[in-house]
């Protein structure tokens, strides 16, 4: 009978430990559908709306030469490398304004940025 208890109590620390490997296994898995090794910004919350993929690791790109982009407000980064944001000062020059982390993401950044016309993103050690 006590080989019972012994198993019974085995058995639960198992499930508990695989149900915590499952929780946190399943975010990861439902962060967007961005590829591997590849940074992607969306226009929307919850990694909707338009999307932009970048495979670069040091470059830069202006969302607006690729689609009529909005700003980003969320994006999820599978590359390698971090990213800036840089925002287009009024005379000439820019300013880093947000850093989206190498294997870093966010259904909501809060407040949007990079939706200026010659706003840059910038991967690695690129700079505008």
């Amino acid at each position: 009978m006590e080989w019972k208890k012994k198993s019974a109590a085995i058995l639960a620390a198992l499930g508990i430990a695989g149900g915590g490997m499952l929780i946190t296994a399943t975010p990861a898995a439902a962060v967007g559908d961005c590829p591997a090794a590849r940074l992607c910004i969306y226009d929307g919350t919850n990694f909707s709306g338009d999307r932009i993929t970048s495979a670069s690791t040091n470059a830069c790109f202006t969302p607006w030469n690729t689609v009529v982009f909005g700003s980003i407000e969320s994006y999820v980064s599978n590359s390698s490398v971090t990213a800036k944001v840089w925002k287009k000062n009024s005379g000439s020059g820019y300013t880093a304004v947000r850093t989206l982390p190498a294997g870093g993401f966010s259904s909501d950044i809060g407040t949007p940025v990079g939706g200026g016309q010659y706003d840059k993103v910038c991967l690695g050690n690129a700079t505008p």
